[in-house]
């Protein structure tokens, strides 16, 4: 008579343990639910991405002491980002932190912000702002942010700025103030 209730006992105690265990989704059942697929996210440290054109030849470069995304459908972080256009000039951009849409093909830079564009032959210019947005394909670079521009002894100051890095073209936005070295002969 014992064991007929030690057994009943024994299965209901069974049935407890298994209910209360965790339940993992496969892709399948989490994308029946419509929580879509469970996904990692990654982190990679002293990264560089590369972009090359159709005849195989680099166009930009990004380098990060650390670029992570915690999900596909989230932010990518940069950390210490450094992104260099090679074109007629070689624009080389840094800044403290930064961030890759994962729906743009853009780059949002934050912190200290300096760009240096180096040309053959020509004095060197660096610009200096605390963001700055890059539009990766067209390399547009973009804000509202004050900015400061220095070549050679001259300085430019301004409150934000539209520079076309792809056809050496930077504009100003207002108040534009300015300081020129004159020419020693």
């Amino acid at each position: 008579m014992r064991r007929p209730w030690l057994l009943v006992v024994l299965l209901a105690a069974l049935a407890m343990w298994l209910w209360r265990q965790p339940r993992y989704e496969t892709p399948e059942t989490a994308r029946s639910s419509g929580r879509g697929p469970v996904e990692p996210g990654y982190v990679a440290t002293g990264a560089v991405m590369l972009e090359t054109g159709n005849d195989g030849k680099p166009q930009y470069r990004l380098r990060a002491d650390r670029i992570s995304q915690l999900h596909p459908d989230s932010e990518i972080e940069l950390t210490a980002p450094q992104f260099q256009y090679e074109g007629t000039t070689v624009w080389t951009v840094t800044a403290r932190s930064g961030t890759l849409p994962p729906t743009q093909q853009q780059i949002k830079l934050a912190g200290d912000v300096v760009a240096r564009g180096n040309q053959v032959a020509a004095v060197p210019m660096e610009l200096r702002t605390a963001t700055l947005t890059v539009e990766l394909q067209t390399r547009l670079a973009d804000t509202l942010d004050p900015v400061t521009v220095n070549w050679g002894a001259n300085r430019l100051s301004s409150t934000g700025l539209h520079a076309d890095m792809q056809a050496d073209y930077l504009r100003l936005k207002s108040p534009v103030h300015g300081e020129f070295a004159r020419a020693v002969k």
